[in-house]
């Protein structure tokens, strides 16, 4: 749970830093009483001492994969979606999670709470938390998750508005130049009569001027 609170503020951080704007809840995401108590529940079930705690992450789990499945619409939600349920099946197939003991030594923490080390009789035990990160362990489901969620967390971030310009406000920033055109285009253009010029010479005329040369 810890990762992907820590990744979702990255995303947001990095698109604020990069973008500007304001962080806002999206309008259109949907499931929204799924997704806050679902989170809630995962949170409870990972840091507080209560009891049924694979119980109460399988439900925060389903609500919060179920949340996401309405919102697909949003980049990194199916990401997010299948990271977390990766995770919540190893919690589901064995009552709790599987706690890899290398892993364990490596960050140098122990067993307990929702997290039991992994024997002989755990199944898919590579999906539980094996994978260490000072100081914690993780599961290959909450590092795919992470992922999907730096993705969705550039959807919590409201670009701020930039006004267009004019056509003629944009050419004159194009061009740096502040005089006014000097071409009007909004009248018509001049319109030329050919019919006042005079008629192309004939065959007749050109004989009637050798004739006046040859004199």
């Amino acid at each position: 749970m810890f990762l992907l609170v820590i990744a979702t503020a990255s995303g947001v951080a990095l698109r604020l830093i990069l973008r500007g704007g304001s962080v806002a809840i999206p309008p259109h995401l949907r499931a929204r009483a799924a997704l806050v108590i679902g989170a809630v529940l995962l949170a409870v079930a990972e840091w507080l001492p209560v009891p049924g705690r694979a119980g109460i992450y399988i439900v925060g789990t389903a609500l919060v994969v179920i949340g996401l499945l309405q919102n697909l619409d949003i980049s990194g939600a199916a990401i997010t979606a299948f990271g977390l349920g990766l995770t919540g099946f190893a919690v589901l197939v064995n009552g709790y999670l599987p706690l890899g003991v290398d892993a364990a030594e490596a960050a140098g923490i122990s067993d307990g709470g929702l997290r039991q080390f992994s024997t002989d009789g755990t199944t898919l035990g590579i999906l539980g938390d094996v994978v260490p990160i000072w100081p914690f362990v993780v599961s290959f489901g909450d590092l795919i998750a992470a992922a999907g969620a730096f993705i969705v967390a550039r959807s919590l971030v409201r670009s701020p508005d930039v006004p267009g310009l004019a056509a003629d406000e944009f050419l004159a920033e194009f061009t740096g130049s502040t005089n006014e055109p000097q071409i009007d285009l909004t009248r018509p253009p001049h319109k030329i009569d050919l019919r006042d010029d005079p008629p192309p010479p004939t065959i007749d005329d050109l004989h009637r001027d050798v004739r006046s040369l040859d004199e």
